[in-house]
């Protein structure tokens, strides 16, 4: 078993085929060893209008694109973890954008839906993104089990633009995470400001790995990065397509945790007011 933690940085289109096709060599040439996590970007399948993403829902569990990273999951013996899908909801013309939790046996573990989502104006050519029009936000704070032999590691899941809110990685780590996930689509111009330091920011307060797979385009800010949980970028993919990895040291956050127990010093958790 590899206690490995792995980001793969892709450029995704609004096909699911090409993307697919790309997704299936960028696996290939990271090799992933039984057991290993591997994270995809947001949107890793499409990255599309409203029209497209209705149209490539399925429903959470079944459908075409879920078996295919069902079976990729299987034949690599791999945690994959598909940063976002578009799932059904029971509202008509929305959706949900789902992160998608697939274990070495090819089992849908767990699943979470986007709880925060990116409506804003921003300064590159497409100035206003509402997120809102076409998806649902979620209501519920997800982990799951990842299996490194001897023991389970809490993996906990967000989404893009959930990284500006502390207080989502906060519960995570409160509920038991060791481990942090961010899959994205930062754009251009929100990601050389604010990406390094936000994720750098979640690692230290909640003394986690991050591991965050953005996508990587003339729109999108790539530099797919894992960070230890005492905010060091252990690796890093600035531009283009590839995959990172790094060995996962259960011992480094407990050493860290020992020194600095910051969960039993948050006067917050506890009280009310001063």
């Amino acid at each position: 078993m590899s206690f490995s933690l792995s980001a793969i940085q892709m450029h995704s289109l609004s096909l699911p085929s090409e993307n697919l096709a790309r997704l299936r060599v960028l696996l290939a040439a990271l090799s992933p060893i039984p057991g290993q996590l591997v994270l995809l970007p947001e949107n890793a399948l499409c990255i599309a209008d409203k029209d497209h993403y209705l149209a490539l829902s399925e429903n959470l569990g079944k459908g075409y694109y879920q078996s295919l990273l069902s079976a990729l999951a299987k034949h690599y013996q791999c945690y994959l973890i598909c940063g976002s899908f578009p799932i059904k909801s029971t509202i008509t013309d929305k959706i949900f954008t789902t992160c998608l939790v697939f274990s070495p046996l090819g089992e849908l573990i767990s699943h979470y839906h986007k709880m925060h989502l990116f409506d804003a104006q921003v300064a590159d050519h497409k100035g206003i993104y509402k997120e809102s029009d076409t998806f649902v936000p979620g209501q519920e704070v997800k982990l799951f089990n990842w299996d490194c032999g001897a023991y389970s590691v809490k993996v906990g899941l967000t989404i893009c633009y959930d990284l500006r809110f502390p207080g989502l990685f906060q519960t995570l780590r409160k509920q038991g995470a060791d481990i942090l996930l961010v899959p994205a689509a930062f754009t251009q111009t929100t990601g050389q400001a604010h990406w390094l330091p936000l994720l750098q920011a979640r690692a230290i307060e909640n003394q986690c790995y991050i591991i965050a797979a953005n996508q990587s385009s003339h729109e999108t800010y790539g530099h797919s990065m894992i960070i230890s949980p005492w905010g060091e970028v252990l690796e890093q993919l600035a531009e283009g397509e590839g995959s990172i990895h790094h060995l996962f040291e259960k011992s480094q956050i407990e050493k860290i945790r020992q020194a600095m127990p910051i969960l039993e010093h948050n006067r917050f958790t506890t009280l009310t007011s001063f």
